[in-house]
């Protein structure tokens, strides 16, 4: 076997092992942001357009509580938003209190696709690392 033959296989198995850490540490991301939305038992309104009834435990659920938080705070608000607000307003605290709802559960949005991001590049090396020691093996075989 040649020292090129060596290096690509090892090269191959570095990122293998780096592609099933990223893929661990991206389920594990998941894994915790369903947990933490899961321990704060949000359960998206009957009314709601999609998901009615659910408990808030993945992206598209707290994408659509987040709609349901919006839709609620502009009605009692009068259309306004918490930036057209004064502070005098009575509404004001309460569209305070329905943008933060609203960014923490677009965080979690965000952090699913970070998570779910990882999980890809992570299956994309581990492919990457098995073609590379496949060729490194390949050409010995040659």
């Amino acid at each position: 076997m040649s020292r090129s033959d060596v290096s690509t296989r090892t090269l191959g198995r570095l990122v293998t092992t780096a592609g099933i850490i990223e893929t661990l540490c991206g389920a594990a991301a998941w894994r915790a942001v369903r947990a933490r939305l899961a321990d704060e038992k949000i359960v998206v309104p009957g009314t709601a357009a999609h998901f009615p009834n659910r408990p808030v435990r993945g992206p598209r659920t707290a994408f659509e509580q987040s709609e349901v938080v919006r839709r609620a705070a502009l009605d009692a608000a009068g259309g306004k938003t918490y930036g057209e607000m004064t502070e005098e307003d009575p509404n004001a605290q309460m569209a305070l209190d329905a943008a933060l709802i609203r960014s923490s559960l677009f965080t979690s949005v965000l952090a699913f696709g970070v998570a779910a991001t990882h999980v890809a590049l992570g299956l994309m090396f581990v492919l990457v690392g098995r073609a590379l020691t496949g060729a490194a093996r390949g050409s010995h075989n040659d």
